[in-house]
């Protein structure tokens, strides 16, 4: 194999880029990302339906699915900051006031946030979207296309869940290639409230 290191990514669709990406450990529904036993820098994709303004208003789940749903973000976000990484999430996710971390352009005690347009990376539409790097210095690259144009919020309408839930080969390989630069450091556990 090659020389990377190796980057734990959770919570992927079994039909994820991810699969196959050299010097990734994929992390779907066969294999429960719970079952993570650490080790690696991380890229965390929890599922948004309960945390996303737009999604919140579609989901149909159980109290029983969307309380899991809610600790498996948790679980992503302390496998983040204990190993260092980067979790994903929709812009606005109220993830981001119920673990208390920073706002976009801010910096907290376990990481900052910034906020990315996918369409830099080739998504149809511009996707609005929050990153919280942990153990990885300011000094990230982004693409050259800072002003990328997307498709209208009709486009987004007309994407069936898989599309608009897929994450571009071009963004995937952008957030390994930063997870891989975390660093060890100080680590305190993460606390909240369950709902």
């Amino acid at each position: 194999m090659s020389d990377l290191k190796t980057v734990a990514v959770l919570c992927v669709s079994p039909r994820s880029v991810y699969h196959g990406m050299p010097g990734v450990d994929a992390y779907d529904s066969d294999r429960d990302a719970r079952t993570f036993p650490g080790g690696m820098p991380v890229v965390a994709h929890p599922p948004c339906r309960t945390w996303s303004a737009y999604c919140r208003q579609l989901v149909k789940a159980t109290p029983e699915q969307i309380k899991a749903e809610q600790a498996l973000a948790f679980f992503c976000l302390e496998q983040v900051c204990k190993w260092g990484g980067i979790l994903e999430q929709p812009a606005h996710s109220r993830f981001w006031f119920a673990a208390g971390l920073p706002r976009p352009g801010s910096k907290g005690e376990l990481g900052w946030t910034a906020e990315v347009w996918q369409a830099w990376w080739g998504y149809p539409v511009k996707k609005a979207t929050w990153l919280f790097f942990s153990r990885i210095t300011h000094a990230v690259d982004y693409p050259l296309r800072l002003h990328a144009r997307g498709k209208d919020r009709r486009a987004v309408q007309l994407m069936s869940h898989r599309q608009r839930s897929a994450t571009t080969p071009a963004f995937a390989e952008w957030l390994v290639q930063h997870a891989r630069k975390a660093t060890n450091g100080k680590y305190e556990s993460i606390r909240h409230e369950s709902s």
